[in-house]
């Protein structure tokens, strides 16, 4: 299953290192009920051994080892005027409960998208879409200003969503949009989501008793029918 968080950074220069694996730590939190203790995240490393001799993070934070291997990727990259960043963990595992994730930063002004990708397989608490639901909205309290985030194979965003210049639904779509039931009917349902007293956008899900899979024909119906719907309204955003 793939997590994409679309986003932009709110200044005109990248975070610092400590802000930036900070986000990522925050996220590593978040995925702590569903069994990923703090301390079996490791940074991206030349070896697997390496990286996996290194924690990413702890209970307080990134840890000074994980600081101290993003600040020799940034000078390897030449950071002067630096414009672009990615960084990511894994939780050392290449098979079975396997979860990796990482954020691609960008402050160039003609390119400003920022990424949020996660992957994961065979996480039995992650099959359930209220459990989903719940770590999305987690992620908008990081990420508040998010344009979307879709949930689903990776393979339906590759070969069967609708519009090759728009995100596709998959299993779940928020999106930054006021959006109700009555306007996507195929939807099993459209979550409100919140901030503070205002509304910050709606979660539409495809399927809502099993896990979406392309290999369900009317998953994938379905799912097309929605961004169909969502496109018609002016709902569904173009890159």
């Amino acid at each position: 299953m793939n997590i994409r968080l679309r986003f932009q950074l709110q200044q005109d220069t990248l975070p610092s290192r400590e802000d930036h694996l900070g986000d990522l730590w925050k996220v590593a939190k978040l995925l702590e009920p569903f069994g990923f203790p703090i301390g079996d995240w490791y940074p991206p490393a030349a070896t697997r051994k390496r990286s996996l001799a290194n924690p990413a993070f702890d209970h307080h934070g990134p840890t000074s080892t994980a600081l101290d291997m993003l600040r020799v990727q940034d000078e390897k990259n030449k950071t002067t005027d630096l414009e672009f960043r990615r960084t990511g963990v894994w939780n050392g595992k290449e098979k079975g409960r396997r979860c990796v994730f990482s954020t691609v930063l960008s402050s160039d002004a003609g390119n400003p998208t920022c990424l949020l990708d996660l992957e994961f397989e065979a996480v039995e608490a992650l099959d359930d879409a209220c459990n989903v639901q719940q770590f999305v909205l987690g992620l908008l309290d990081i990420w508040p200003a998010a344009f979307y985030i879709r949930v689903g194979p990776l393979m339906y965003y590759t070969t069967h969503k609708v519009f090759s210049d728009r995100p596709g639904v998959g299993w779940m779509l928020y999106l930054n949009e006021v959006i109700t039931a009555a306007q996507v009917p195929e939807a099993a349902a459209v979550v409100p989501v919140m901030r503070g007293d205002k509304p910050n956008g709606s979660i539409i899900v495809s399927v809502g008793d099993k896990v979406f899979s392309v290999h369900e024909a009317e998953h994938v119906k379905t799912a097309n029918a929605i961004e169909v719907r969502l496109a018609d309204q002016d709902l569904l955003p173009r890159y």
